[in-house]
């Protein structure tokens, strides 16, 4: 059996940290929307059986053995509804790593559905979540992929019915990445940079403002130079660090505005920067 998956990236349009758990994860409050123009592609050929799977990827960094994500989904999979798994999953990645954009729980929640669907739907989309935040935080959400309010430590979802821009956001991630559990383990450790803005940025769906700027941009200086340069073009309307970085979004006026943002970026800092316009995905 086969079957091709789309695994689109996410962005926070805001992302408040409240306090640090019993249990060692941070209880959050965050918006966050998949987007499209950026997304990592798996095709599935599998069948019933207990022979090999192979995971294969063209990315030499990307683990391919049984930390995988992939791997985990489906061994979760197979023990959940108690079936074996035989086959092949291929990942074309194009989601940076390390960027605060979920491109790993993204793939996660695409094997989920993927190996759903191929073996009869014998879990609904709720049981689906569940399995989901077994594997991460911000797996559950893209199982369905819709505009989401996100609490807990990122696994509770409810749908958001505000408003969105249908305006085009350029994404910009410099040469490096960034740790989730390192930027969390350092939120109460670190300490505003006095040349950033930190303040709430009045956007369409409310106040954009990531508090894990504040412990990642103390480390990583490029981050908040970024942000001032990004805030200072006139095409630019919001300007913010996704999840725990090192991706900066940066909402434009409209598409020319993106197009020549996109351009100054390569000029100013050279093509070796990762950067793309993408588009909230609003169902």
């Amino acid at each position: 059996m086969k079957k091709i998956e789309i695994a689109p990236a996410k962005i926070n349009l805001w992302l408040k940290v409240l306090g640090k758990r019993d249990d060692g994860f941070h209880d959050i409050e965050s918006l966050m929307v998949a987007v499209s123009g950026v997304n990592d592609r798996l095709t599935f050929e599998v069948n019933e059986g207990n022979g090999k799977l192979d995971l294969l990827c063209d990315l030499p960094s990307l683990s391919m053995g049984e930390d995988n994500l992939i791997i985990r989904a489906i061994e979760l999979f197979k023990n959940t509804v108690g079936l074996d798994i035989e086959g092949s999953v291929t990942l074309e990645k194009f989601i940076p790593i390390g960027a605060g954009l979920g491109g790993g729980s993204s793939d996660a929640a695409a094997t989920l559905n993927a190996v759903n669907a191929l073996f009869g739907k014998p879990l609904s989309i709720d049981q689906l979540k569940e399995l989901g935040a077994i594997l991460g935080s911000d797996v559950p959400f893209f199982i369905e992929a819709i505009p989401s309010l996100i609490t807990g430590r990122g696994e509770l979802l409810s749908s958001y019915t505000g408003e969105l821009t249908r305006k085009p956001i350029v994404l910009v991630k410099p040469d490096f990445e960034v740790s989730s559990a390192w930027a969390y383990s350092r939120w109460e450790k670190s300490n505003m940079l006095s040349n950033v803005n930190y303040s709430p940025q009045q956007a369409m769906w409310g106040a954009a403002i990531n508090d894990l700027e504040v412990p990642v941009f103390e480390k990583f200086l490029f981050l908040p130079a970024l942000k001032n340069w990004l805030l200072d073009k006139d095409e630019t309307e919001t300007v913010l660090m996704s999840g725990s970085g090192s991706t900066m979004f940066a909402v434009c006026s409209d598409v020319a505005a993106a197009e020549k943002v996109l351009t100054t970026v390569k000029l100013d800092f050279g093509d070796d920067i990762w950067c793309k316009i993408v588009y909230i995905n609003l169902i």
